[in-house]
């Protein structure tokens, strides 16, 4: 669903809009999946046809799995074809006088839909299905839908196909028309809470007669969808663990186990790297969120550990040349580092940097990880994919995508190459909280070489590649061996199908993390016994772990979720590797026999009524743009534009770089000005010699408009967030635009002042904060301690550990490490009763706040 609206894929584009009346949204959330169908009503009220083509996000890991247009009242059901076919077909259908549709994939997370032929006066319904899996966080099931695509730095090499798609989008901060959506909920285990921390939703639960059942809606009129959906869950059992059959129409049977696995290991010892995206889309509250996440990170990291902090947008800065060993001079200059982060680095660069931090060689009897925040919106995410996957055999990567519209397919699939975990922060949500989940993953060993025993099968039925026969005889010539001549060609033979094929096979199943879902699945021929259980066996510090799960009749549906489900998981899995010929062939494999879109299988829909205008004016359409909303927050921007003015595009002229990469590279005093010039050397180094060159190729592009000239249309910039008072971000919440008060002194607020009077081996000082927190003085702190002979140092650590439990109890993910530190150290100082101390700190503690 989107908010990009039909745009037009002809020459000479004309700004006549084509209407979009509505857009509706309807989802089933079944426990930790969900099937998505979104529906877009058009009108093309004009005396000529058109040929519309539209841009539209969706999650990175879902499976389109139907698509059908409705023309007139008639029904067209699309069909999965090679994406070559598929296109062929479409521009024949056209030429022929029909109406047409095509739906390819660009990206993981961006798709392209096209329609061709929509005749004078004519309605258009499109609807799209798609299912996906859920993520778990916290213990709460997260569901998001994306809603709109956010610029996308285009580096100067980056010329495919893909990148003038995303470069050539128009944005605009308003869009006209109305946005429904719906959402069924039936968990595994009773519904505790429904929330959302970016839209107002109405949800109705009985938790009394149907406790696993919810619905949810939006609570207003949404005329806006600047910004991704998200909706947290939090059910009774969250780790329960599942085994479910689903057979479907035409008898074949697919099978997904599905857990939430829970368990403690002792922490190993980690170089810990720091890689915040300091370009200018990160501008205002970005990176503000991303300096209080670092801070709280750094406080919270284990005594013997190394350290690094680096940002990177055109350039890249490093705190440290090469990562330094954890104390107290280091925490103080990484702090005072990171206090003065700013999104001036430009565009957003992150191959290089990632390759710099690869190169470097690593601490003996420490592993790296690397934790990377960004909004993630560059085109050459690929080339990023392929760099981490080429180094996860030394580098561990966790990524964070912060923002209204993250790439999920640059973050999550960093995750998946670099063997860790993704999660991502809307700018409604404070990052402290995701930063320390992936510090504990970090920290704590992941699961590997995790097994997979279904019932009935063994290891052989479920191989995808047969065993080679080899020379037993001991001999000297051969033995152990081959008994085929290597070099002899192999004749082709057809592959048995197999009774079992696993998604993905146990050499592909990704670490296991604590707390994270985890799911596995089967395609089972039709023939195939059923497996009545799955054991689950992985490799861990401590042996091996298993979980052996029984199928409860109760979970045997029918239907083809699963097998969608299924089918995209291998997809995604041949996707992800590097490119060859047997896995494209089996893509396409795939997604023709499960109706899938993929890399190279599209979506084509014929209407069978032959049109005699449309044959004969096909050549005649005319062209329309519809622009695409800008995200909420985007480069720090809440700048108030006069109504119906459009931002420039962030076009890719010729093979330089993008006016995005002018754009951000421009510092911020310079953006709030109501002119685009060059930045000067020191605003952007690497582009100062570009400047001419970007100028006439804009011109080129646009004659009216270059980055000496004024921004077009009419556009006003009043304000920008970097530079506006807190009150000045906007905030766009059931269509009605409203201003973000900011909250003093909140509870995260306080957590960050108490923090920052801890030592870096877990013990605190005595500091005015501290007694500030408390309404008190730092004498009376003193005087309480020294009539229990408690030393200051002892006394000050033990109140900061009482006032983290009784005081911002709700926030014990955030200061979970930070207390775990200070614990370590009470412990380190032999008090002769340790337990009396913390009794009376927690007793100061609740006599200062009247608990």
């Amino acid at each position: 669903m989107h908010v990009c609206g039909l745009l037009i894929e002809c020459p000479g584009r004309e700004p006549t809009p084509v209407p979009l009346t509505g857009v509706s949204v309807q989802a089933r959330i079944i426990d930790l999946v969900a099937e998505v169908t979104i529906e877009q009503r058009y009108v093309n009220r004009e005396t000529q046809p058109i040929e519309a083509v539209y841009l539209f996000p969706l999650d990175e890991g879902a499976g389109v799995c139907k698509f059908t247009a409705e023309i007139d009242g008639r029904s067209i059901e699309g069909v999965v074809k090679e994406t070559k076919e598929a296109q062929t077909d479409y521009e024949e259908a056209i030429q022929s006088g029909h109406s047409a549709f095509l739906v390819e994939e660009k990206l993981p997370d961006v798709f392209k839909a096209k329609v061709g032929n929509l005749a004078a006066g004519s309605g258009a319904k499109i609807r799209l299905t798609y299912v996906t899996e859920l993520k778990v966080e916290g213990g709460e099931i997260r569901f998001y839908l994306p809603t709109t695509i956010a610029p996308r730095y285009v580096p100067p090499t980056d010329h495919s196909s893909v990148a003038k798609d995303l470069a050539s989008i128009n944005y605009t901060q308003e869009s006209h028309y109305r946005v429904d959506f719906n959402a069924t909920v039936r968990m595994g285990s009773a519904i505790k809470e429904i929330r959302s921390p970016t839209h107002k939703i109405a949800v109705s639960h009985d938790s009394v007669n149907k406790p696993m059942d919810g619905t949810l809606k939006l609570d207003d009129v949404v005329t806006s969808m600047d910004r991704d959906l998200v909706v947290y869950i939090k059910v009774a059992e969250p780790n329960q663990p599942r085994l479910i059959h689903e057979k479907s129409s035409n008898g074949s049977t697919a099978v997904m186990l599905s857990l939430v696995p829970s368990f403690k290991l002792a922490e190993q010892k980690t170089e810990l790297i720091f890689l915040v995206d300091r370009s200018g889309s990160m501008a205002g509250s970005g990176i503000e969120q991303a300096k209080q996440a670092l801070k709280l990170f750094l406080h919270s990291l284990p005594t013997d550990c190394y350290v690094n902090i680096a940002g990177f947008g055109f350039s890249y800065e490093e705190l440290f040349p090469s990562s330094r060993k954890y104390d107290e001079v280091v925490l103080n200059h990484a702090k005072a580092y990171a206090e003065q982060l700013q999104a001036n680095l430009g565009g957003t660069e992150i191959f290089n940097p990632l390759e710099q931090i690869f190169q470097k060689p690593p601490i003996d009897g420490y592993l790296r990880q690397v934790f990377v925040l960004t909004d993630g919106e560059v085109s050459n995410a690929d080339q990023v994919l392929g760099l981490v996957r080429r180094h996860s055999g030394r580098t561990r990567l966790f990524a964070l995508g912060l923002g209204s519209s993250a790439s999920h397919h640059l973050v999550e699939g960093m995750a998946r190459a670099g063997n860790g975990t993704a999660l991502f922060a809307s700018l409604e949500e404070r990052l402290e909280k995701k930063v320390m989940q992936q510090l504990q993953d970090a920290l704590q060993p992941a699961l590997t070489d995790i097994k997979i025993n279904w019932e009935g099968y063994d290891e052989t039925e479920q191989s995808t590649t047969p065993a080679q026969p080899v020379q037993t005889e001991k001999t000297l010539m051969g033995y152990g061996k081959p008994l085929v001549d290597p070099e002899a060609p192999v004749p082709p033979t057809e592959k048995p199908e197999m009774k079992l094929r696993q998604a993905p096979c146990d050499k592909m199943i990704p670490p296991v993390f604590d707390g994270k879902h985890f799911i596995v699945y089967a395609l089972l021929a039709d023939d195939a016994h059923q497996p009545k259980w799955a054991e689950v066996i992985a490799a861990s510090p401590v042996g091996p772990l298993s979980l052996k799960v029984h199928l409860n009749e109760q979970n045997s549906e029918e239907g083809q979720l699963v097998h969608c489900l299924a089918a995209r998981k291998l997809i995604q899995l041949l996707q992800d590797r590097e490119e060859n010929d047997n896995a494209k062939k089996e893509i396409i494999q795939l997604g023709c026999r499960y109706g899938l879109t993929s890399r190279y299988t599209s979506y084509v829909a014929v209407d069978p009524k032959e049109q005699k205008e449309l044959k004969e004016s096909w050549m005649m359409m005319k062209s329309r743009d519809i622009p695409v909303q800008v995200a909420h927050g985007w480069g720090g921007a809440a700048s108030r534009m006069r109504r119906g003015a459009p931002v420039p595009a962030m076009s890719q002229m010729g093979s330089g770089p993008s006016l995005y990469s002018a754009l951000s590279s421009l510092t911020m005093p310079q953006m709030a000005c109501t002119t685009f010039s060059a930045p000067p050397p020191m605003a952007m180094p690497m582009m100062s010699n570009r400047a001419p060159m970007m100028k006439s190729m804009m011109r080129s592009v646009n004659p009216v408009f270059s980055l000496d000239d004024p921004v077009p249309n009419g556009i006003e910039m009043e304000s920008l967030c970097r530079n506006a008072p807190a009150d000045e971000s906007l905030s766009f919440l059931g269509g009605s635009t409203h201003r973000n008060q900011p909250q003093e002194n909140t509870d995260d607020d306080k957590l960050m002042k108490l923090v920052s009077s801890q030592n870096f081996d877990g013990s605190f000082k005595l500091e005015t904060s501290i007694a500030q927190l408390l309404d008190t003085t730092t004498d009376d702190i003193t005087q309480a301690g020294q009539k229990s002979s408690y030393p200051d140092q002892v006394w000050v650590t033990a109140i900061a550990l009482a006032y983290m439990t009784l005081a911002l109890a709700q926030l014990q993910t955030s200061w979970m490490l930070v207390a775990k530190k200070s614990e370590k150290w009470l412990q380190s100082q032999h008090l002769a009763d340790q337990d009396a101390c913390k009794m009376a700190a927690q007793e100061y503690v609740k006599a200062k706040l009247h608990l």
